[in-house]
């Protein structure tokens, strides 16, 4: 008997929080979300991620094609040499890119006024990601000095185009299908609808990647 009201109790305890749950979200206003298709410019306008004092205003960013490889191939395509006593990663490190996800894209800045010196507009990678269903690709600043030889490690948070200017790029996102942590399998990617989000707030702009 004193099981049953154990669970009985251990019910309605579900129930209150299932309901207190929906209660709180039921009036959130989620923001809108606008789908792109690659080869589509895409304007950030005044759409941010996190911090209000981004300002992307201005420029747009078009992805070209996506391409799957294992982390040999992406070394063999920009004919890096790896080295045995300085290697990229070390035995065991978690961020090894088994496999890489390389976006080609390009960032154009659309404003025109030039050398203004109130003109606080700037662009970064830091935050841009490849989400699926259930998992998220982040760009190996690694791999982005092998790929973008040109863009600094610190300007993957921040750099600035000359207006009427426009820059390529190629953005290695990695994965492991043997981690311990968080394998992804290339079947889950082949699989999945994935997606580039490029703002989150007022407006979450994301580009399908096929």
């Amino acid at each position: 008997m004193k099981k049953i009201l154990i669970g009985f109790l251990s019910v309605v305890i579900l129930v209150i929080v299932g309901i207190r749950i929906w209660y709180v979200n039921k009036d959130v206003d989620h923001p809108p979300v606008h789908t792109f298709n690659m080869g589509e410019e895409v304007a950030i306008e005044e759409d941010i991620f996190l911090d209000d004092t981004e300002n992307s205003d201005g420029y747009t960013i078009t992805v070209h094609r996506g391409e799957m490889m294992s982390y040999e191939e992406f070394l063999a395509k920009y004919h890096y040499q790896n080295s045995a006593s300085s290697p990229l990663f070390e035995e065991g490190d978690s961020s090894f890119p088994e496999m890489v996800y390389e976006l080609h894209v390009t960032v154009k800045n659309t404003n025109t006024i030039e050398d203004d010196p109130n003109d606080e507009t700037s662009f970064g990678f830091f935050d841009y990601h490849l989400v699926g269903t259930d998992f998220l690709l982040q760009i190996s600043r690694e791999l982005n000095e092998i790929a973008n030889p040109a863009l600094k490690d610190n300007e993957m948070m921040s750099f600035r185009l000359r207006p009427e200017t426009e820059m390529d790029f190629h953005l290695p996102y990695y994965f492991a299908p043997s981690s311990k942590i968080e394998p992804i399998e290339v079947k889950d990617i082949r699989k999945d609808h994935i997606y580039l989000v490029v703002s989150l707030y007022p407006n979450v702009k994301r580009i399908l990647i096929e």
